[in-house]
């Protein structure tokens, strides 16, 4: 039998994912995630990812992909470069990269993880 995991940007089963109040710089994010596949399930882990607009520090632990699905997101690294990824963009990071994720508008994304 096949194992198949599924989800919907507009699931239900969204659970909040709090950020350190630290590495909350402005706003209020509001974040929350809908696990598609779990970590205990294979290499990657898949979720999708909601936000309101807000300033948050991040450290990538994991190489993650990401595909923006609704909003508007600028990222500066810490190495000075700048990154705006809007609906229908894709973005790959390496883990242990730092920056400040400027979510714009009312962000969704999904989101792939490899452990």
């Amino acid at each position: 039998m096949a194992t198949i995991f599924t989800g919907s940007i507009d699931a239900l089963e969204f659970e909040p994912y709090p950020f350190p109040d630290d590495d909350i710089l402005d706003g209020n994010p509001n974040s929350r995630v809908h696990w598609v596949r779990p970590e205990e399930h294979g290499s990657h882990v898949v979720g999708i990812f909601r936000s309101d607009p807000a300033a948050i520090r991040y450290q990538w632990d994991k190489d993650e992909t990401i595909h923006v699905v609704e909003g508007k997101l600028r990222i500066a690294f810490e190495t000075g470069e700048n990154l705006e990824l809007g609906v229908g963009d894709v973005g790959s990071f390496t883990a242990g990269d730092r920056a400040v994720w400027h979510i714009l508008e009312p962000f969704c994304e999904v989101f792939v993880l490899t452990v």
